[in-house]
């Protein structure tokens, strides 16, 4: 009886040593690597860099348990703010994480830069995670009225010195485009668009609208044309001494401002 027992519990201890060291579910790496879920929250790291070399990543979290507002959970306050930057606005504070509670095509992400030297600035995308393929994510710039789909590529634009809190936004949709060279918004009766033959940007005041001034900026943001006379009349932009290439054309009013991207060529 005694040699039986003395065999058996032998061949026992052998076949949990043989267990133990195949990874079977006897082991413990493996039962704890079983209780780990995959995280399939939504994830966009966004990379800013700017012309004095300053380069910041920011992250934003699609979180059901998250709020649109401030998450202590979650959002992390930027404390160390460089000369050139860029972060979150929730309210009017700066963050460079922020969860909020879903992304969709009608979310949309208040942006903020600093910028102390002028210069190139641009805003690309640095790491995506559980984002589908056929996503779209937009850099807005509101002065502009520009839609820059940056999976596609960084959006790049001049901007001079100063502190930008109104102008960027992240948003996954854009409204329907409309053609290059004439453009008509109903509210206020403004028509935009290029006259080769007379080599001008024609503003056509259709309705006498207080215009208070006239910007042109190229499609990088350099400001090349700036005209604050108010007038109620129409306008003719002379254009000889601009290149080729697309340009933005901002219309500023008593009701209002009316962005066109027109070609000049």
């Amino acid at each position: 009886m005694k040699k039986t027992t003395l065999f058996n519990f032998k061949s026992v201890i052998a076949a949990l040593c043989i267990l133990l060291s195949t990874g079977t579910p006897f082991s413990v790496a493996h039962a704890q690597q079983s209780d780990v879920e995959p995280d399939l929250r939504m994830k966009i790291r966004l990379e800013y860099n700017s012309p004095d070399s300053y380069s910041r990543e920011i992250l934003v979290i699609a979180d059901e348990t998250a709020t649109d507002g401030v998450d202590e959970d979650f959002d992390v306050v930027m404390n160390n703010l460089q000369p050139d930057d860029m972060f979150w606005l929730i309210g009017s504070e700066k963050y460079s994480n922020q969860a909020i509670s879903e992304i969709n095509t009608e979310t949309v992400i208040p942006v903020g830069i600093t910028v102390n030297s002028s210069g190139m600035n641009s805003i690309a995308i640095d790491k995506l995670e559980n984002i589908p393929e056929n996503f779209k994510i937009f850099v807005h710039d509101i002065t502009l009225g520009v839609y820059h789909e940056i999976k596609e590529g960084a959006y790049e634009v001049n901007l001079t010195s100063g502190v930008y809190l109104d102008r960027f936004e992240i948003v996954f949709t854009q409204p329907e485009t409309l053609g290059v060279n004439s453009f008509e918004l109903d509210k206020e009766d403004i028509i935009v668009f290029f006259d080769q033959n007379a080599d001008e940007i024609k503003v056509i005041n259709k309705n006498n609208l207080v215009i208070q001034g006239v910007d042109v900026y190229s499609i990088l943001g350099q400001s090349v044309y700036r005209n604050q006379t108010t007038n109620t009349s129409n306008l003719n932009i002379n254009v000889n001494q601009l290149t080729t290439g697309a340009y933005i054309v901002l219309v500023h009013t008593n009701t209002g401002k009316v962005s066109k991207k027109i070609l000049i060529n």
